[in-house]
Order: structure tokens, then C-alpha cells, then sequence
């Protein structure tokens, strides 16, 4: 088996512990890279590394000001130097066989989640990069999502200073073609690649909360 992440040869020694399992995607080595956290005090919602001397986190505090905050936030990867390189050759070279490397991290049961909903990307952006970086990772891992919104939205966030994230109009809108799914009183689950600030997800959120769900909760590939 060859790692999808290194090409390097994953060696298994099979047992019967292993014998009926499914075959890892990476080498034990780029786990450890890739699932390694950063050291320092981090925000207990978002997980954001505090600053030195920041008491609560800021990020947070401006949420709650300007959004109703989300029930949950949960990242499954923090944005250290192996995930962000794994997110550049993902999104911008275009090597989408890194995919079914995040799909193995995906561990949402069918049960927890009514509407799972993948934040959208413009139809731009989708013919430049050929495919959505979101609902690529919850196609190969088997998790069914619903395209509940749509977005004209051209410009990357990572092409945005922090301040001009923190004053964006919002960019989401219901898809038309999804006008007739129902989620009053139903649990949401929003799905996006990277967590910075949290306006993305709160603006689509903000969106959602219009047809009275019973919660939404946040998930998000990578910590920013």
C-alpha cells in the first residue's frame, strides 16, 4: 500500500486484529504530522491559540456580539505546518486524492445529524479548481450532505485581512433548488475546510437559523 499523503510504502504486519480492517490511507509517520497539535493555552469553544495576555478569546467575543453563536464547534485537524501544506496541495494544486486523507478523519454517525450542510463555493471558484474542497472530503467518506446553500462569492478569505473578514457582508444564500427541504426543528451540522475566525461559518449559520432549526453545530477539517 502506497500513503496518499507521502507516496512513501506503508508496511503492515497483518494480525487478526488488522486482518479485517480497512486499509490506512497515510503511514503511521504523516499521522503523527498531520494530527499533531500546537502547543499553547487555546480557546475552549473554538480552539484558537490565545494571544499572550488575552484573557477570553477575541475571535469569540466578536461571534457572540454579532452572531447567535452556533450550539457546537468541534476541528478535527489544527492548521500546523503539515495540514497546511496538505490544504495547499488540496485546494490549489489540485490534488484531490489528499480527499480521501481527510475522509478518514470524518467520523460523523448518521444518527447525530438531521441535515448535514457543506459550506458552498461560488461557480467560479468550482470551474477554476474543478471541484468543492468540502463536499469532495464528505463524498469519499461516505457521509450524505445536503447543498442547502449557494454563494456568488469570488474572493478567498485567505486573500482577506482579519479585519476585513470581521466587517463582510454575508455571502450565503438558500439554493433554489433546495427551497423545498425542511429543517424547522432539525439538528444541523455545517461542514467547512478551515476554521479562522468563524464568520464563514456563522454567516451561514445565520442563513440557516431562518427556518428555526433545532440546533446547529460546527465541524471543520483544520483549526486556523
Amino acid at each position: 500500500m502506497i500513503c496518499l499523503y507521502c507516496h512513501g510504502r506503508i508496511t503492515v504486519e497483518l494480525n487478526l486484529l488488522n486482518l479485517f480492517s480497512q486499509p490506512k490511507k497515510v503511514c503511521e509517520s504523516c499521522h503523527l504530522k498531520l494530527t499533531e497539535w500546537r502547543r499553547g493555552e487555546r480557546c475552549r469553544r473554538c480552539r484558537k491559540i490565545k494571544d499572550s495576555g488575552e484573557a477570553a478569546c477575541r475571535d469569540c467575543a466578536f461571534i457572540s456580539r454579532r452572531f447567535t453563536s452556533v450550539r457546537n464547534i468541534r476541528c478535527l485537524l489544527d492548521y500546523n505546518s503539515e495540514v497546511k501544506m496538505m490544504m495547499h496541495r488540496y485546494k490549489f494544486v489540485r490534488d484531490v486524492a489528499l480527499a480521501e486523507v481527510m475522509a478518514d478523519f470524518i467520523d460523523i454517525k448518521a444518527w447525530q445529524y438531521d441535515v448535514i450542510v457543506p459550506i458552498p463555493v461560488s461557480d467560479h471558484r468550482l470551474q477554476e479548481r474543478g471541484f468543492n474542497q468540502i463536499t469532495e472530503v464528505l463524498k469519499r467518506s461516505g457521509t450524505a450532505y445536503t447543498e442547502l446553500l449557494a454563494t456568488n462569492k469570488i474572493q478567498l478569505q485567505s486573500e482577506r485581512t482579519k479585519s476585513e473578514r470581521m466587517k463582510s457582508d454575508n455571502p450565503f444564500s438558500f439554493d433554489a433548488g433546495q427551497k423545498d427541504v425542511k429543517i424547522l426543528d432539525k439538528r444541523i451540522l455545517i461542514v467547512d475546510d478551515i476554521y479562522t475566525t468563524g464568520i464563514t461559518v456563522h454567516h451561514a449559520a445565520e442563513i440557516i437559523m431562518q427556518r428555526k432549526p433545532a440546533y446547529i453545530d460546527v465541524l471543520t477539517f483544520s483549526k486556523a
